[in-house]
């Protein structure tokens, strides 16, 4: 038998078919696949209001920063698009939450691992295809001064708040860029000179137990170079990441809220 829709449902469905897909079929008591038919028949595509979506100033930021640290853009053997992957331990479960909640643009799926960690993944978007293509040109995260120019001191935090670590004995920080070359670490180091003033050093880092004959880097900052990095991101430091930049619990309201 035809399946009739009345001229209500259609409304619906060209409406929030984008967003929502097979979910309406509660709202419009018909099969998922029977949604689908309708949608293609009438020309609605789940993927349309993807495809023009452009992000804003803070989502690129987001992306940027996160792309720097331990955030994954890429394509998959399904998806002609990029996708955003990335975790956090369950300590930092908070911060993800927050940077997830700043994409206005972007929606993404959270669940717990088994490991414990708190994993994340966006929808695959056109847009993001420019980043991956940013940084991934020959299949492998590489970084160059084009990346490193986009970056102002939102991003910065960000990519501070997933890779950096403080060390409150002597008051300095590190930047755990060891995913990079050495020569990728000396463009970082020669960046942050010319664009901050600040000077970190580049330290070597061994595991020759486990890794034997491995060797890493990442950016050591001293105390007066940590004093300038914090002063540049300490109002984008969200409060459950202020361990980060040496503000204990009893101090994280002098923590400006910028942006959240």
């Amino acid at each position: 038998m035809w399946l009739v829709w009345k001229e209500k449902e259609i409304k619906i469905l060209k409406e929030d078919y984008c967003d929502k897909g097979d979910s309406l079929s509660k709202v419009l008591n018909k099969s998922p696949n029977a949604i689908r038919i309708k949608a293609f028949r009438i020309g609605v595509s789940r993927y349309d209001k993807r495809n023009a979506i452009k992000l804003t100033e803070k989502e690129e930021q987001l992306i940027l920063g996160g792309l720097l640290g331990d955030l994954y853009c890429k394509t998959t053997r399904t998806t002609k698009n990029a996708r955003l992957e990335g975790a956090h331990c369950k300590k930092q479960k908070l911060y993800l939450l927050w940077k997830v909640s700043l994409f206005e643009n972007l929606s993404f799926n959270v669940r717990k691992t088994k490991l414990a960690t708190f994993f994340y993944k966006s929808k695959s978007y056109s847009c993001l295809n420019y980043y991956s293509n940013l940084f991934y040109k020959n299949g492998k995260k590489e970084i160059n001064l084009v990346i490193l120019d986009k970056l102002n001191e939102f991003g910065l935090a960000i990519w501070y708040m997933d890779d950096g670590s403080f060390h409150k004995r002597d008051s300095t920080c590190r930047i755990y860029t060891n995913g990079f070359s050495y020569n990728e670490n000396d463009l970082i180091k020669e960046w942050f000179g010319e664009r901050w003033s600040i000077f970190p050093r580049i330290y070597k880092a061994r595991d020759p137990k486990n890794y034997p004959g491995k060797v890493w880097f990442y950016l050591y900052f001293g105390r007066k170079e940590t004093e300038k990095l914090f002063e540049l991101i300490k109002n984008y430091i969200h409060p459950s990441m202020s361990y980060k930049i040496g503000v204990s619990n009893s101090n994280k309201e002098d923590l400006i809220e910028n942006g959240r």
